[in-house]
């Protein structure tokens, strides 16, 4: 049975599945013959919730209206612990994805594509950002189950863009030929740049030995399609400043320019995506105020003067994830790029400039990073640890309680237990220090937990201590004193328990296993 991949996308989402006996992606949404994305817009109104291609075209004309409610580039809300309010209701964040899963659920089981291909629709690998943290993965799990959806297990965005190039881009016919195709790639560092709707991610990448590693990340967060969506609404919005401005007080204009705000991002992405073909564009959002309206010829070179420091910034990135990784732009042996902001003319070129013939971009981009998950779900391919996770000892060496290899984000929770004696208990406080790194060489620190013990100098205290990797890549670390005076009586459970969390662990992918 083939199996499911999900980009769920600040701007776009997609199922995709594919069938390793036939090599063949199976799409449910079009555009014509032409496989489409979906629109994650979701639009309240008249006590209905409309997601897609609808929601996304009535923005400019209902945007500011009284009784229409839109949310755009809601997985950058994922982090956030307060909800959003939709016509005084407080709607969590992952309530409004689940509207978009439902949505593209429906679309699959409605047009029977799912069943005909024998695609399980309710089971699926989902892709994150390498920036999502422990939080929103757990959200957007959460926004799974409640459309009936069980995640498989959660793979980073640049693994399932390698993956997915190479098995679209008609290199073999058969699934093993192009899995040969990508172990060819042993020991080559491959450079990622995803530049999508919300964060732009840049990963360097290592394969070795039937594994892909990152080696080195960068990102930037809030400036990427969306960003260049605000840059073109406020150029438009100075324009309409700079003829009608002096109309009317500072605290009107604010209100006019609130009220339109939606409309005019909107008008503003389409004329970013037409200036990716065109020369120019008209920016026009009708009835602004008074049967004014704002409509501004906006040329190529007016948009890249726009997102000139951005460009920059973004290149800057791109020195930083190779310098952790301890490479220069000379090591990099391929680039690829995915995403709906890299379709834009000078992003393309700055990259180029930079690394020349070994830059390919995908025709389809918006489909890259699904396929790539729908690959890595029929194939059973999962993420694993790149680096031990350790505690500090009191002299300084590192002993693994999670060794570099282990599997994780899978049915089963990778758990462990350790006893520890605190041998310096002066202060009353054992100090455990979880760090990250191979062998003996710590590269950073996780978390520093500090446990009550026993505060007595002629005796060492017992700690006990319990670890998790759980299936949202959470590291849960408790420790307890098997000693100390605790709530009732001084035993195991009683003790008072410590505990951390850490939601960014450095994880790989596996594609032998």
């Amino acid at each position: 049975m083939a199996k499911l991949g999900i980009d769920f996308g600040t701007t776009n989402s997609i199922f995709v599945a594919y069938d390793k006996k036939t090599n063949q992606f199976t799409y449910f949404n079009f555009s014509g013959d032409r496989p489409e994305p979906i629109s994650s817009t979701v639009w309240y109104h008249d006590n209905l919730i409309e997601v897609g291609k609808v929601a996304r075209e009535n923005i400019n004309t209902f945007a500011g209206v009284d009784g229409h409610h839109f949310e755009k580039s809601i997985k950058s809300k994922l982090i956030h612990e307060y909800g959003v309010n939709v016509f005084g209701n407080i709607v969590q964040p992952y309530m409004i994805v689940a509207e978009i899963l439902r949505h593209v659920k429906r679309i699959a089981v409605d047009d029977w594509a799912a069943v005909q291909a024998g695609v399980d629709i309710n089971k699926a690998i989902f892709t994150v950002p390498i920036n999502f943290n422990g939080i929103q993965r757990n959200a957007l799990r959460n926004a799974a189950r409640e459309v009936g959806i069980e995640v498989i297990t959660f793979i980073h965005e640049p693994f399932a863009a390698i993956v997915g190039y190479y098995f679209t881009k008609g290199i073999a016919t058969t699934t093993g030929e192009i899995i040969s195709e990508i172990h060819k790639l042993n020991g080559k560092f491959l450079l990622t740049f995803d530049w999508g709707g919300g964060t732009l991610d840049i990963t360097v990448i290592k394969v070795e030995n039937g594994k892909m590693i990152e080696v080195g990340t960068s990102e930037l967060t809030g400036k990427a399609g969306d960003k260049f969506d605000e840059d073109i609404a406020n150029w438009a919005w100075v324009k309409f400043l700079n003829k009608y401005g002096t109309k009317y007080n500072s605290a009107v204009l604010e209100q006019i320019r609130k009220d339109k705000w939606d409309a005019m991002l909107a008008r503003a992405e389409r004329c970013k995506i037409l200036l990716s073909t065109n020369e120019s564009t008209n920016f026009l959002v009708s009835n602004i105020v008074d049967n004014l309206h704002i409509s501004e010829q906006i040329t190529r070179k007016d948009f890249r003067h726009l997102i000139e420091d951005t460009l920059i910034e973004a290149v800057n990135e791109i020195d930083k994830a190779i310098k952790e990784a301890q490479l220069g732009d000379v090591n990099i042996d391929h680039v690829l790029l995915t995403g709906g902001t890299c379709y834009i003319p000078v992003v393309q070129e700055k990259i180029i400039e930079k690394f020349g013939h070994r830059v390919s971009s995908v025709r389809d981009a918006e489909l890259l990073i699904a396929q790539g998950a729908a690959v890595i779900a029929e194939m059973g391919w999962l993420p694993f640890l790149t680096k031990d996770i350790s505690l500090q000892l009191s002299d300084d060496s590192l002993y693994p309680i999670f060794e570099n290899g282990t599997n994780i984000a899978v049915e089963a929770n990778a758990m462990k237990s350790e006893d520890l004696v605190c041998t310096d208990n002066r202060g009353g406080d054992a100090k455990i220090i979880i760090v990250e790194g191979n062998g003996q060489r710590k590269d950073r620190n996780l978390a520093i937990l500090k446990v009550p013990v026993l505060n007595h100098s002629r005796f060492n205290d017992d700690i006990k201590l319990d670890a998790v990797i759980d299936q949202d890549i959470i590291l849960k670390i408790s420790a307890r004193s098997l000693h100390v005076q605790g709530f009732r009586r001084p035993d195991d459970e009683y003790s008072i328990v410590k505990s951390v969390e850490v939601h960014q662990l450095s994880f790989g992918l596996d594609f032998i296993k």
